[in-house]
């Protein structure tokens, strides 16, 4: 009896997972249109223990919540270079940078509140103004290989939640 109830049991997980993972592979199929890597879209996504088990709301939150964490990681950076300025022309233009970008984390974090009551239009709006600050401070202070990867998570992001739609 314990044999079976285990075997059951075992059968109920595989077929979620499988389930689960068949909307992954869905999403990261479907939004390969937008320019994103379907299998950068899959590793990404599946760095987050709670896409096992998320619907396509599911990873859509999980998208901008990675987003989030990077556009910390970028505002840190920024405030770094404006700390570490050289000379007045370095200091303005960390300065400006750091201006333009000030919202960015809020903002993202706003998006994962709403995403998670389903409001998608406010987000898909905002994700796509943050990817682009991230182009326009790039040419102020050289975020280098994190500026890449913001932007690349910012379209991840984007595209998912425009998948909503």
């Amino acid at each position: 009896m314990k044999a079976s109830a285990f075997l059951s049991l075992l059968l109920l997980c595989f077929s979620f997972q499988t389930i689960s993972s068949a909307v992954l592979d869905e999403i990261c199929s479907e939004i390969e249109d937008s320019y994103i890597d379907k299998d950068f879209c899959i590793k990404t996504l599946s760095s987050d223990p709670k896409s096992k088990t998320a619907d396509a709301d599911g990873l859509a939150v999980i998208s901008v919540e990675i987003a989030v964490a990077k556009a910390a990681e970028v505002k840190t950076r920024i405030e770094a270079q404006l700390k570490g300025a050289a000379d007045a022309y370095e200091k303005d233009r960390a300065q400006a940078a750091l201006q333009i970008f000030s919202n960015v984390v809020s903002t993202f974090e706003w998006s994962v509140k709403s995403l998670k009551s389903k409001f998608r239009s406010g987000p898909l709006s905002l994700l796509t103004v943050g990817r682009d600050v991230a182009v326009t401070i790039n040419v102020l202070v050289d975020m280098g290989k994190l500026g890449d990867e913001f932007n690349l998570l910012g379209s991840l992001a984007a595209a998912i939640v425009g998948h909503l739609h």
